[in-house]
């Protein structure tokens, strides 16, 4: 028996066939394109979503040893806060607003200026990523997209309904960034009315599915386009960050799951319910039934790394390719021979602002410390640094809130660096596990599949069962010690410099 798992990341989506024991029998991956209309602006089109889902399915059909129609499952993720205005018969009305999308900032000022009991979820500020400041934007500058919209969906749950034909809402995603509370009753419809979103609901799908509960069966008409057998179960995922926690084996408080790719976003459970400042949550039964989920995030890490290398690295290029190894690889070698702290280089990860610990959309990115000895491994390295004291800023803010995290536990691009995992273990001064399968997301919805299916009891077991650990990297603690005076400076960089980027960013915006 096997499960489809569907990962619907910023760059690409991922197609891999699991067995019950989380072995990646095949796999299959298609590309699409990221629109940048104006700065801190990012659409995609849901017509290239669909193709490029097509792709990686028929690509992981070929890979495979198993016939279709041995799937019991299927379940997908997505990015999230990305959200698409619908009509009632499936079709967009414009290009999707992409999770990183940060346009609606003056926006989510407004909202957090209200100070009303919903925003017990973002104490320190309104994310512009999130649903209320994106449709409050949308509502604004884009009325009659607005008014046109029957339906109002995330990118997990347009994937659903191509799948199956049914509109529904996932309550991962409509906790984390729809400000879904059950222990209040749910919407928050006072709240809505009060920022200019009043009836807002009206365009939501009525039903709000927990992650893996049954969607419906596969279509005929996805399944003759898939190249799959009709009536396969379909289970509601979530958004991929926090799915991948299943695919970490992160189930029970005391974890952290931290997925590595475009963006970091750092996610654990608690077993109450906690709210302060510099987190997102926590959020009731938006994983497992009975938990919390507490979150923090950077939402510029890998995208960073790739700008470098698409803008400065150009001249590895036929040099890896001759090698048959990624550029990143060559880079990495460069970086390697810099010493810890990059002799005085210290860059702030805000190219698309930050998310956690200052919720801040209008900071930007910086590079400090240039001198005319500064080299390409020089800054390609304090990347690297820079990203890992963000890490740091967050789990430290955990733990001046009673959140202790025991265990991280990472995967994603990233983990195939043994250098920057050293430097995230070095500046964090404790452990980073990996996991056999580096692709939990993934794996994460392979897990809900299979517990949607009936193969599983519960999503904890399932889980437990399907993810197997990989390797760890242990801390040098001498080098932690250095980092300490460099993750201080990280941080007092910002408190120094936030006025002065505030001012930019809103000059360039206009």
């Amino acid at each position: 028996m096997v499960v489809l798992g569907i990962d619907a990341g910023t760059e690409a989506i991922k197609a891999g066939l699991f067995d019950t024991n989380g072995q990646l029998l095949a796999s299959g991956s298609r590309k699409y394109n990221t629109y940048f209309p104006r700065p801190g602006w990012a659409e995609q089109d849901p017509n290239e979503w669909w193709a490029g889902l097509v792709g990686a399915v028929s690509d992981c059909l070929k890979d495979s040893p198993v016939p279709p129609d041995q799937i019991k499952g299927i379940c997908a993720d997505a990015t999230t806060c990305t959200i698409i205005p619908m009509k009632a018969n499936g079709e967009p009305l414009r290009r999707a607003l992409l999770w990183m999308d940060v346009r609606a900032t003056e926006q989510a000022a407004r909202i957090f200026a209200t100070g009303d009991e919903a925003l017990r979820y973002s104490l320190a500020g309104v994310s512009a990523e999130w649903f209320p400041a994106k449709m409050l934007w949308l509502k604004e500058h884009e009325p009659e997209t607005y008014a046109a919209a029957d339906y109002l969906i995330e990118f997990t749950d347009w994937i659903a309904y191509k799948l199956t034909g049914r509109w529904a809402l996932n309550l991962n995603t409509a906790a984390q960034r729809w400000y879904y509370h059950a222990p209040s009753g749910g919407w928050p419809l006072p709240f809505y009315e009060r920022i200019g979103l009043g009836g807002v609901e009206a365009k939501f799908p009525h039903d709000i599915l927990a992650l893996g509960e049954s969607v419906a069966e596969l279509s005929p008409a996805a399944a003759w386009q898939l190249g799959l057998p009709a009536g396969i179960p379909v289970a509601m995922g979530g958004g991929d960050a926090f799915v991948g926690l299943l695919g970490l084996g992160v189930t029970e408080p005391g974890d952290l799951g931290v997925v590595m790719g475009s963006s970091n976003v750092l996610s654990g459970l608690t077993a109450a319910e906690v709210h302060f400042p510099g987190i997102f949550g926590s959020f009731p039964d938006a994983i497992i039934p009975g938990l919390n989920l507490i979150e923090g995030g950077q939402v510029s890490t890998g995208s960073i790394l790739n700008w470098f290398k698409r803008e400065f690295a150009g001249g590895l290029a036929a040099e890896a390719e001759a090698q048959g190894i990624p550029v990143y690889r060559l880079l990495d070698d460069e970086a390697a021979q810099v010493p810890a702290g990059s002799q005085g280089l210290i860059v702030l990860d805000y190219f698309q602002g930050n998310r956690t610990p200052h919720t801040d959309s209008l900071a930007r990115g910086l590079v400090f410390g240039l001198s005319l000895q500064s080299s390409r491994a020089h800054v390609f390295r304090a990347i690297m640094e820079g990203i890992a004291y963000g890490m740091k800023d967050i789990l430290d803010t955990f733990t001046r809130h009673q959140c202790a995290v025991s265990r991280v536990i990472a995967c994603g691009g990233a983990t195939r660096s043994p250098l920057f995992m050293q430097i995230y273990a070095d500046v964090l001064g404790q452990p980073i596990h990996t996991t056999r399968v580096t692709e939990a997301s993934l794996l994460g919805s392979a897990v809900a599949a299979a517990y949607g299916a009936g193969l599983y009891p519960s999503l904890s077991a399932a889980s437990l069962a399907m993810v197997q650990p990989g390797g760890v990297y242990q801390p040098d603690m001498r080098q932690h010690a250095d980092y300490g005076f460099y993750a201080q400076q990280y941080r007092e960089l910002y408190t120094a410099l936030r006025p002065v980027q505030h001012a930019v960013t809103r000059h360039v915006q206009g």
